[in-house]
């Protein structure tokens, strides 16, 4: 395994030590381990940046209308705001006088879990939280602002507790939360949507009623059927157990079942442990008529070193979603293909300045992970429980969204993402995949491999995702990639999935 390089700019948040619970057996450790990459080049030579008029995706009307088709205006966690295409975004400020469209409230940092990717930095001992008073207040201001859709985040959201509620059940102060956004925009002409972060775990049948009984859409934590590496990966022994029993009571209340609206989506972290087995998560995610999102991991929060140096990279994503779109066209009728950098073609757009994100420090951000004021202080607006005259309305207006939100929409990088390379970008169906890790990671243009990015300022300025598959297609226009990569991740694939017939998902050559 390479040495890790220490970069200070992007090491100044204090790191816990995570104390492993979970024993490592013989199994287990050949799953933590699987070679996927000895860190070789994947590239004969080096990129190039793309001449004039070349382009990574060259789209025809009919794939954009395709890719519109299957994104439409469906609200989800499927990345951040991923179910709305930017262009229909656009179109609600444009159209409908929205000038915020989303807010997200990371309500508590406490959490049951104590994840080994956590970007969050949550675990069981962390104690900050948003105060239900406080809450209150920035609810009215988005009403204000147009806000349709509430995201609420944690730790754990449903261990929210505001003692000045008193005491109640667990989850009761979480669902009090929900009801107070209903009763703020209750004379409101359109109702705002409420989704929420859950790890599953702590879901009886009746939080489940509670949550379909108002209308609470899920994404959910699920990155493998594996039991032992799935208690690993967030540190504690039993949890894939209570997962799967939070998941049934969820089904039980409805969601995923025909005739309901209720929406769920299964939230996968792609690393070097569950890409082995992200074919059959899927296909389990697909067969609950849930929906599946699979983000790629990289270097940011506990995700360091030993997670990313094993080595997921743009032709892992690259290939896996060529075969998952092929598994659902085959097996659930489903058609896309891919070329972003989730599946579907989705992706986020909160930190285009679509919504907001407040920490339960109080930090006013533009994401959920976008780099802390530590590390730079150009993505912290403010603070809600600092600045007492902090207005969220005078932050929406005033220059410094205006001047962020600029910035971020012209941020193209000169490789793979910007209008004149990549019709996604260029049709406003995509800005640059996830800006996060365009801020902590990078291509090395030599090797083609990922590497940790010196500069944070990449999440909206010079922004490429560094696990797009746009990546491993301008490196097959350029024929610089290694020969027989992708045929070797695929079979890979194949020959470790329990849930598919080999024969029936041949590998096929890319058409570039």
């Amino acid at each position: 395994m390479a040495k890790s390089v220490n970069l200070p700019v992007l090491d100044v948040t204090p790191k816990r030590e995570v104390t492993i619970r979970v024993p490592i057996t013989n199994r287990l450790k050949a799953l933590l381990y699987p070679d996927l990459f000895k860190k070789e080049p994947i590239f004969t030579k080096p990129l190039a940046v793309p001449k004039d008029g070349e382009k990574v995706y060259d789209l025809s009307h009919e794939d954009i209308q395709a890719i519109r088709s299957i994104r439409g205006s469906v609200t989800d966690l499927h990345p951040g705001m991923g179910g709305i295409a930017p262009h229909e975004i656009k179109k609600l400020r444009e159209e409908g006088n929205v000038e915020l469209t989303s807010l997200d409230f990371m309500i508590t940092r406490g959490c049951n879990f104590s994840c080994t990717y956590c970007y969050a930095e949550s675990d069981p001992f962390q104690t900050a939280y948003l105060p239900f008073e406080v809450l209150k207040r920035l609810t009215n201001e988005a009403r204000e602002l147009g806000v349709s859709l509430f995201v609420l985040t944690g730790g754990e959201p449903l261990l929210y507790k505001d003692p000045q509620l008193g005491k109640g059940k667990r989850g009761g102060h979480f669902f009090r939360v929900v009801d107070m956004i209903d009763e703020v925009y209750k004379d409101s002409p359109k109702r705002p949507k409420k989704l929420t972060f859950d790890d599953v775990a702590l879901i009886t049948p009746e939080i489940a009623q509670s949550f379909a009984d108002r209308g609470v859409g899920l994404c959910t934590k699920g990155d493998t059927l594996i039991k032992e590496l799935q208690d690993f990966r967030v540190n504690q022994v039993g949890a894939f157990k209570k997962m799967q029993a939070g998941y049934g009571h969820l089904k039980d209340a409805g969601y995923g079942q025909k005739g309901s609206n209720l929406r769920l989506v299964v939230n996968s972290v792609l690393d070097h442990t569950t890409f082995d087995n992200m074919v059959d998560t899927h296909i389990w995610v697909m067969q609950n008529r849930w929906d599946h999102s699979i983000v790629p991991v990289h270097y940011c929060g506990k995700a360091e070193h030993e997670d990313q140096e094993a080595g997921i990279h743009s032709p892992h994503v690259f290939v896996l979603y060529h075969l998952l779109a092929h598994i659902d066209k085959e097996m659930f009728g489903i058609e896309w293909k891919p070329h972003a950098a989730f599946p579907y073609d989705k992706t986020c757009n909160r930190a285009r300045g679509a919504g907001l994100h407040i920490r339960a420090n109080g930090d006013v951000t533009s994401c959920s992970e976008s780099p802390p004021k530590e590390v730079t202080p150009k993505y912290t607006f403010g603070n809600v429980l600092e600045d007492p005259e902090f207005s969220l309305v005078g932050l929406v207006r005033g220059d410094r969204m205006r001047n962020y939100r600029t910035e971020f929409n012209q941020g193209h990088g000169a490789y793979v993402c910007s209008p004149n390379l990549c019709d996604l970008n260029a049709e406003d169906l995509c800005g640059g995949g996830c800006a996060v890790r365009s801020a902590y990671s990078r291509v090395d243009y030599a090797t083609g491999l990922i590497v940790r990015n010196d500069n944070p300022n990449n999440y909206s300025q010079r922004r490429e995702d560094p696990l797009c598959p746009a990546w491993t297609v301008l490196a097959l226009k350029q024929r610089i990639l290694k020969p027989g990569l992708l045929e070797t991740i695929h079979k890979r694939l194949l020959e470790r999935s329990r849930s598919i017939d080999k024969k029936d998902f041949p590998f096929i050559q890319p058409t570039i």
